[in-house]
């Protein structure tokens, strides 16, 4: 039976938009890992945002800047799939949501890794568990991690019908171990909690930004001080009682908003990836970032992140 102590070694593969941080947060923590990608222009992206990472949480007082060269010694990088794998304790993929894909990486893995080792999928949409064939059932698992990874705690933790309660709860002890808030779920569902209510949440979004009812920056303020701020301190489940059962229910019999229909489609979302605005990755989106490169965007989001995970932090202490 392998416990927590016996994984060391840690193999994320695929290293663009999440891994680079999760292979950072398992460092962190002090496992080896080894961060994968075909391409070599990946891999050396994904060393430079790593190194500003740390600096930027240096600067916010959550890593001493005197263990940073720590960090990155115990990170290597590979474009070999077998070389990553072949004394992985726990292995992480995080490549496209394509299921095609993700069936080929998980019997490489399969393959590749040794029999003690867990392989975990980073994906949001695709239940894993209906795709993949292995030969070890037990020690397969979803773990789902949020941008920037190596900054917002939370982790979702899916059981699939063969994965052992003892594996489950071993990632899980894990991730508390290295600073994250896992979230166990029972069973695999579509988009976990976050992205579930993100999908529902920006229909309205684009429909106020469609109509033209206030700008995008009016309409960040009203969500960051309004909506935010009260889900930090009471959720979404305990606001219905501050705010009492007997009024949500009565909203729900007779409700007093026009809802937007399921099926609405958004324009100015789709009129701007046709005119090449991509949002961070490419300087310009609903904001426009004025020239600022990737990495100096996400630091400025960074600091602001850290300032508010540490006020969250102590106020759960």
């Amino acid at each position: 039976m392998v416990t927590k102590a016996d994984i060391k070694k840690v193999f994320v593969v695929g290293a663009g938009t999440m891994g680079h941080g999760i292979a950072q947060a398992f460092a962190q923590g002090g496992y080896q890992v080894t961060l994968y990608s075909r391409s070599q222009k990946t891999l050396d992206r994904a060393s430079e945002l790593i190194k500003s990472s740390l600096d930027t949480l240096a600067e916010g007082k959550l890593l001493a800047k005197t263990e940073i060269p720590a960090v990155i010694s115990r990170i290597t990088f590979t474009r070999s799939l077998e070389e990553g794998a072949h004394d992985a304790d726990l292995a992480l993929e995080t490549v496209a949501e394509d299921a095609d894909i993700k069936k080929e990486i998980f019997k490489k893995l399969d393959t590749y890794c040794p029999r003690r080792a867990l392989l975990a999928s980073n994906t949001t949409f695709l239940n894993i568990f209906d795709i993949v064939d292995t030969s070890r059932p037990d020690k397969i698992l979803i773990c789902h991690w949020y941008a920037p990874a190596q900054i917002i705690p939370l982790v979702d933790v899916v059981k699939g019908p063969g994965t052992e309660q003892a594996n489950v709860q071993m990632l899980a002890d894990i991730l508390t171990d290295i600073g994250k808030e896992p979230v166990i779920f029972n069973r695999y569902v579509s988009g976990y909690v976050v992205s579930r209510l993100q999908i529902a949440l920006q229909r309205e979004v684009h429909f106020l930004l469609d109509n033209e009812y206030l700008s995008p920056q009016e309409l960040d303020k009203a969500a960051k001080w309004g909506l935010a701020l009260r889900m930090m301190v009471v959720g979404v489940v305990q606001r219905f009682d501050f705010g009492g059962l007997d009024l949500s229910a009565r909203n729900l019999e007779k409700p007093a908003i026009e809802c937007t229909p399921l099926d609405y489609k958004p324009k100015k979302l789709f009129e701007l990836v046709r005119q090449g605005h991509l949002g961070v990755k490419s300087g310009k989106g609903f904001y426009d970032y004025k020239g600022m490169t990737e990495a100096e965007i996400c630091k400025e989001r960074d600091r602001k992140l850290i300032k508010m995970l540490k006020v969250l932090t102590e106020s759960n202490h």
